[in-house]
């Protein structure tokens, strides 16, 4: 199975940080941001990335060069990159012998055992990684909420006012997901959110609960970038 990353945003409320570099590129432990969320692929078996760039594309094509994990990754580049991410997933379609894959923001921190509970998840729905522990969640407001019925997922928005769990931003996904998205590209709604909403109309997208002791973090604010480091040994 393949992991897509999409790392093609400027992350832009990352800023002084990212003001000459993607955020995914930022420090994080012995390596970057990237660097982690790629080990921690690797440690569930993961050998095959796809990374989907835009905003300092040239810089992060480079930073895989000197990591020696270049044979692993495939690069594919978004000149659209200033508008919505789901057009950095669409952009993926027709890659062959995809099929189903793991999907990932470039920001978001997920330890191994959840990626991997994820991965094993018996289910032949498109899936999301969820934190049912709403109240361990940092930065709450900022937080994509989900509401779940069962195992389906039937609500996703940060602005949703009833949430019984939190998108992860870690997904399973397959063909049906690059339907979804065509669909709401062809509508002028091009973000991954408009694709999924369209799976849940379908009542197509479960939601797999982070298993109890994982950690993970969207790396999105200076504030969040702090805590990260500051509590790294949860991520990784």
């Amino acid at each position: 199975m393949k992991t897509v990353i999409i790392a093609a945003g400027s992350g832009s409320r990352l800023r002084p940080h990212t003001d000459q570099a993607p955020k995914t590129l930022l420090p994080f432990g012995q390596g970057t941001i990237l660097s982690q969320i790629m080990s921690n692929f690797m440690a569930i078996g993961i050998t095959e990335f796809i990374i989907v760039v835009g905003f300092g594309a040239k810089q992060i094509v480079e930073y895989i060069a000197t990591t020696g994990l270049g044979p692993r990754v495939t690069f594919i580049e978004n000149q659209e990159w200033q508008k919505g991410n789901g057009l950095s997933v669409h952009l993926v379609r027709g890659i062959a012998g995809l099929g189903s894959f793991l999907l990932s923001m470039s920001d978001h921190l997920v330890d191994p055992p959840a990626l991997a509970h994820l991965m094993a998840a018996q289910s032949d729905q498109n899936l999301l990684l969820v934190d049912p522990r709403v109240d361990g969640v940092f930065d709450l407001p900022d937080a994509t909420k989900v509401m779940m019925e069962g195992t389906y997922i039937t609500g996703i928005g940060k602005g949703l006012v009833d949430f019984n769990a939190i998108d992860c931003g870690v997904f399973r996904l397959d063909e049906r997901f690059f339907e979804a998205m065509e669909y709401a590209i062809r509508q002028g709604k091009e973000s991954i959110s408009e694709g999924v909403h369209h799976l849940i109309k379908a009542r197509a997208f479960e939601g797999v609960l982070l298993p109890a002791g994982s950690h993970w973090i969207d790396i999105d604010t200076p504030e969040a970038y702090q805590y990260a480091l500051a509590h790294r040994r949860w991520y990784v």
